[in-house]
């Protein structure tokens, strides 16, 4: 389990974010196999080094979190109540669940690193069958994070099928990326009196704080500034492949929101305080098996780090962060969607 370091915020919201959403996991799961008759065989195929970790999550949130970890269950149940529900569970003669995230080696394969839960069925023909859910625990009104990978490579892995003139454009991207870190290390060095010499030392480390947030006001500017050039240069980018086909364009934003398989089931459950708002589930088919290819992107507001994409109801927010800390050019792009009632 990590050191967490509860005098930093954002740290604690991270870990604290981390346990609850690895237990809401596994209590959806647990409540899945339960209603399927098979609890017995998911508690007792668990990995020993999950059931550790489960432990630690309950503890951690026992101490710090201890009225979320009596609602925790509560939200799960309503949640798999609605799944089993509207997904028409009953139909299927499930044989197994697993908590596929932290079960699986999925490095390598879109199809899993969706999959936070997949049950496995029998046919009428004895074959096996797998049902694959997405889960997402998220504030009521708040965008749900769908999608998050490095911006360096972010281009060529989801515009892929835009061929040679993507990796051009994946070029591009990563030559601003360089140029506005190093005008953004240049400009805070010359605050504290320092010549930038295209890193940043242990001295700025010393004497002066790597987050964002913990910046004066005047530095944190700065480092903004790099992110809204970052978001830019982004913005441009996605501009000219939609000119270059937009057919092309908007089947390539399917992954980006979560929908990299046709197959997956996307779960998500809104809460206030942890009290049920809503629970939505949606599929490839709701926002992307359409004739009418048409979405909008959304000019960029003063000093925001986002492109923001228009596809009917679905709003597709591509976020440009640091992996950490601002201090190296080591930034990853977070999506994550808003759906209109």
């Amino acid at each position: 389990m990590k050191v967490i370091d509860y005098s930093n915020q954002i740290q604690k919201e991270a870990i604290l974010n981390e346990c609850k959403g690895n237990i809401f996991e596994f209590l959806v799961a647990q409540g899945l196999a339960s209603r399927s008759g098979v609890e017995d065989h998911f508690l007792m195929n668990l990995p020993l080094d999950f059931k550790n970790k489960l432990g630690s999550y309950e503890e951690l949130m026992r101490t710090h979190e201890p009225k979320l970890l009596v609602k925790l269950p509560k939200l799960s149940n309503l949640t798999v109540k609605r799944i089993w529900e509207e997904v028409g569970l009953d139909q299927y003669q499930f044989v197994q669940w697993k908590v596929i995230g932290k079960m699986v080696a999925t490095n390598d394969n879109e199809f899993w690193n969706e999959t936070d839960i997949v049950g496995t069925y029998k046919t009428f023909e004895g074959n096996e069958k797998h049902l694959s859910l997405s889960l997402k625990l998220t504030k009521d009104h708040s965008y749900t994070n769908t999608k998050s990978a490095g911006v360096k490579s972010f281009l060529t892995k989801y515009f892929q099928a835009f061929g040679d003139v993507v990796i051009n454009f994946q070029k591009e991207l990563n030559s601003e990326v360089d140029e506005s870190f190093l005008m953004m290390g240049h400009r805070l060095y010359t605050l504290i009196d320092r010549e930038f010499e295209g890193s940043f030392n242990s001295e700025w480390s010393a004497n002066h704080s790597e987050l964002p947030g913990e910046l004066p006001p005047e530095m944190r500017t700065i480092v903004h500034e790099n992110y809204h050039r970052v978001a830019l240069k982004l913005s441009g980018i996605l501009d000219q492949l939609k000119l270059i086909d937009r057919h092309l364009f908007f089947d390539s934003l399917a992954a980006l929101c979560g929908f990299g398989h046709s197959e997956i089931i996307q779960v998500s459950c809104f809460h206030q305080d942890y009290e049920l708002k809503e629970v939505t589930i949606k599929n490839y088919d709701d926002f992307f098996s359409k004739t009418n290819k048409e979405c909008d992107l959304l000019p960029i507001k003063d000093l925001a780090s986002f492109v923001e994409i228009i596809m009917g109801k679905m709003t597709l927010q591509v976020r440009v962060k640091p992996m950490n800390k601002f201090t190296t050019a080591a930034y990853k792009i977070n999506c994550s969607i808003k759906v209109k009632a």
